[in-house]
């Protein structure tokens, strides 16, 4: 019986679990005139391998949460149209960012739907705080259009989560650089997709390194900066020696055919690398664009101490004495006056009580001592 009740809980256990898909899901059941076509599916964190293939790995460095898919439907002028999209919860907001510069495409170009967007004439990609949004149309139709992507993006960002995205990617200069090339990093594997100089964590990201890339065109070809951001200047320092150490960086005489030759410096918490430069020349085109500034700023209201001067703490301090004396003096006289109010009207009840008090005497003084000598 026990055993059979233990099966029992499993089940409704395992229906619980798979029942809220449709009911607790992000993606509305209709927007802008397109409606859902069938409840959504969410996938959980322990599923996605299959379903995100190649792109897992990225994904996983990028802190992909869940992903909830859902059809929809449209009827219009042109007939029936259908469209798909893919929700992933990502971490945070600039985990959401990294994902997006990820699967972004040079078939995409900028949008404005939300945070960030792009999208051509079957696909968007749009960034919704801490979600990613996929959204593709069906088989030889369009996307839904721009108004109705903003009516869905204004939805999801109700429930999204409004944390700041990264803005290391305003380091990143902006003469030269090859439009919707930038790429925000968290992990080496994804690092290691866009630039492949290893797959091991070089870089630092286990000490909470974030990188930001970018393609250039310096005289006709194409370099890659890498600007990487650290928590001190300390680490910074430590992960730049290791890689001084590791990759060949500005060797004499220019650059070995097929050998992969890296350009880069330091500034404070901050490093820089160009890959694929063909001299140190054209690497400083980019380099030398690279700046930090720290700025301290303080906002809790301004105070102004003054020390009194001699005289004054003199005349304070004759003030402080003669407010204690008085003190005393009222003391003095509430506590007398109270004690004859008792005698009067209290007579022998609080104070005067002979007979109650017993004195333990040695009889060294010739007189005894009785009670209402302390009267």
């Amino acid at each position: 019986m026990a055993k059979r009740l233990l099966i029992y809980l499993g089940l409704l256990c395992l229906a619980a679990s798979a029942r809220p898909a449709s009911a607790q899901g992000v993606l509305p059941s209709s927007f802008a005139g397109w409606t859902a076509t069938a409840p959504s599916t969410a996938i959980p964190p322990a599923a996605l391998d299959p379903l995100l293939g190649a792109d897992s790995p990225a994904f996983r460095e990028y802190g992909v949460k869940s992903l909830e898919q859902r059809s929809y439907g449209q009827q219009g002028g042109q007939g029936a149209q259908s469209a798909s999209i893919t929700l992933y919860s990502l971490r945070d907001p600039s985990s959401a960012y990294g994902a997006y510069t990820f699967l972004r495409n040079d078939s995409l170009t900028a949008a404005n739907f939300g945070s960030y967007s792009s999208a051509s004439h079957e696909r968007a990609l749009i960034v919704v705080g801490e979600m990613l949004l996929d959204v593709s149309a069906g088989a030889k139709q369009a996307r839904p259009s721009d108004a109705d992507l903003k009516q869905l993006a204004d939805l999801l960002d109700k429930k999204a989560d409004h944390s700041p995205y990264p803005f290391i990617g305003e380091h990143l200069p902006e003469k030269g650089r090859v439009r919707d090339s930038e790429r925000y990093v968290l992990g080496p594997l994804t690092l290691a997709h866009f630039v492949p100089l290893g797959t091991d964590d070089w870089m630092g990201f286990d000490y909470s390194a974030e990188t930001v890339l970018a393609t250039y065109q310096v005289a006709g070809k194409p370099e890659t900066l890498l600007i990487s951001s650290y928590p001190t200047q300390q680490v910074a320092a430590a992960k730049f020696s290791g890689m001084l150490r590791r990759f060949v960086f500005d060797p004499p005489g220019g650059v070995p055919a097929g050998q992969n030759v890296l350009f880069g410096k330091r500034v404070s918490s901050f490093i820089a690398i160009v890959a694929g430069a063909p001299s140190r020349e054209a690497a400083n085109k980019i380099l030398d664009q690279v700046t930090y500034e720290s700025n301290v700023t303080w906002d809790e209201p301004k105070q102004t101490l003054t020390e009194p001067g001699f005289n004054t703490m003199i005349v304070e301090a004759f003030e402080g004495t003669g407010v204690i004396m008085l003190f005393a003096v009222a003391a003095g006289i509430g506590f007398g006056g109270i004690r004859l109010l008792a005698k009067i009207f209290l007579p022998n009840k609080i104070f005067d009580r002979e007979k109650q008090i017993e004195i333990l005497q040695l009889g060294i003084a010739s007189k005894p001592i009785k009670a209402k000598d302390f009267y």
